[in-house]
């Protein structure tokens, strides 16, 4: 209890002292809380430190010390335009090395690189043994003069040989940056020979001879770290690169494999792992591929790929459900939006892919295929005029566009009207493209609505079977044109064709009627 009542009696002195300071002492008092308080903001990183120490400022104006602070904070909050009030805090008497060295720093953050080293060079007569200030010399001179920062690095590798390894490492990854090769396998070299287990080291070497397209000596030094033991992701998956340049593929498949196996997100080895699957025709397996990879829930470009692959697999459902997630998280991006609307109008959808598409058409306005596409939208849902205007735009852009051409002839066959002009439509997109099958049926159409029924068939009839089979449509087109023919064999033969062997014909038929 003594020595509570001690500290007690002590601290109400000082308060009744403090009573009676006269105003210079209060304004020191206060300055010097100012400043503990803003010290202590910065050793605990505090936001407001900056303003405290603005407030230290303000109650002396002339203190060099809280203006370096000031510049200091600024720097390292990578805003110096905070620092610009507050650069005077130096001159050419300051025989402070961190003064100087902030005032570096904040000519570098300027670009006045001269300025930068200048200080720099005078912060180290100041303290030459001071190693970050060092650190921070050689980092601004390495883009400035890298054969200076080498030489600087050199000394300090002579000064303190136990970390002369990973000085020679910094001088080749240097070198690197500059792109001065022989200089930065040199540097490598000399840091292997020091150090022939560091795998950084080794892995430096790797990069110069990958930018000198030095393959093979890339392999031997990957090979090299694998047999001792190093096994990382991106090692394995660069070694499954470089196999793919020099085309050994089981081998590439081997080392992305270990690249997956270490990390099954690792983009590289996924990429390659799925185009090879695709190149042998394994689909399933691509896609899967694909979905591990780190990025796939913020890459366009990957779902796009996983929707195509998934239609290759006959998933018609699981494509659409993939690229509309891809809509759904990239609606400002084009080819989703474009490939959205082709499956929605695959799927008979014709309103919604047409929705899609009139913004496109706007922001693409020179795209053809975006405007095509709109067209069959449009054509889909029997808006026939405004599928007019957009061939039109179309036709004017190219007048040898085959596919507009072609699209404009069926759909006046389709509607049995201005059949000469949709003749004369269907000639010119043949004119561009005569083994065109999908043109050839749509002019043996026109022919079979014109009534010329045996020139529509000797062009129907030059469709290979394959073709008709995997096209119900053309293949009803032969029905209806033998059956005007009056030819019973080939008009049962194409029935069979169109509805299959298996069908029920009479409902086929039915189904099939639609297309008059």
């Amino acid at each position: 209890m003594k020595y509570l009542l001690g500290f007690c009696f002590g601290c109400l002195t000082l308060s009744l002292n403090a009573l009676t300071l006269g105003p210079s002492a209060r304004q020191e008092a206060e300055l010097f809380n100012t400043f503990l308080e803003a010290a202590y903001a910065q050793r605990k990183a505090a936001p407001n430190r900056f303003e405290l120490l603005q407030k230290a400022l303000k109650q002396d104006p002339s203190s060099a010390y809280l203006k370096q602070q000031l510049v200091s904070e600024a720097l390292a909050a990578n805003q110096p335009q905070q620092a610009d009030p507050y650069i005077d805090f130096i001159d050419d008497e300051t025989s402070d090395a961190q003064a100087w060295a902030t005032y570096g720093a904040y000519q570098w953050y300027k670009n006045n690189t001269s300025q930068a080293l200048q200080s720099y060079e005078k912060a180290l007569a100041l303290e030459p043994e001071d190693e970050t200030i060092l650190y921070q010399y050689i980092t601004i001179l390495s883009s400035a003069d890298p054969q200076k920062a080498a030489e600087e690095l050199k000394e300090l590798g002579r000064s303190y040989p136990q970390i002369a390894p990973a000085i020679y490492g910094e001088i080749g990854r240097m070198y690197l940056y500059h792109a001065n090769y022989p200089a930065a396998l040199e540097a490598f070299n000399q840091a292997i020979k020091l150090d022939g287990q560091d795998p950084q080291l080794r892995m430096g070497r790797v990069a110069v001879y990958e930018k000198t397209n030095q393959y093979f000596l890339m392999l031997h030094e990957l090979e090299e770290l694998e047999k001792m033991g190093y096994a990382t992701a991106p090692m394995f998956a660069q070694m499954g690169s470089v196999f793919v340049l020099v085309q050994d593929l089981p081998r590439a498949q081997h080392y992305f494999l270990k690249a997956k196996e270490l990390d099954n997100g690792n983009i590289i080895a996924g990429y390659f792992l799925s185009v090879l699957a695709e190149q042998q025709g394994d689909y399933a397996r691509a896609v899967s591929y694909i979905k591990d990879t780190q990025d796939y829930s913020s890459s366009a470009t990957k779902q796009i790929q996983v929707s195509y692959l998934q239609r290759k697999l006959n998933q018609p459902k699981e494509s659409l459900r993939t690229i509309s997630k891809a809509y759904e998280q990239f609606p400002d991006n084009a080819e989703v939006c474009y490939l959205y609307a082709v499956a929605l109008y695959e799927e008979r959808k014709y309103a919604k892919s047409a929705r899609i598409l009139a913004p496109l058409t706007e922001k693409l306005p020179d795209n053809q295929e975006v405007r095509l596409q709109y067209a069959f939208a449009l054509e889909g849902q029997k808006k026939y005029k405004e599928m007019e205007t957009q061939l039109g735009i179309l036709l004017e852009q190219n007048p040898q566009n085959a596919a507009a051409l072609n699209l404009y002839a069926y759909s006046l066959a389709l509607r049995n009207t201005r059949l000469n002009e949709a003749e004369q439509y269907v000639t010119r997109a043949l004119t561009v493209n005569p083994q065109e099958l999908s043109f050839i049926d749509t002019q043996a159409w026109v022919f079979y609505k014109q009534g010329k029924y045996k020139q529509a068939a000797d062009l129907i009839s030059s469709i290979p079977a394959e073709v008709l089979k995997a096209n119900p449509e053309m293949a009803y087109h032969a029905v209806l044109i033998y059956e005007a023919l009056g030819d019973k064999k080939a008009y049962q033969h194409y029935l069979l064709v169109a509805c299959g062997p298996d069908g029920d014909l009479k409902a086929c038929t039915k189904k099939l009627s639609n297309i008059k």
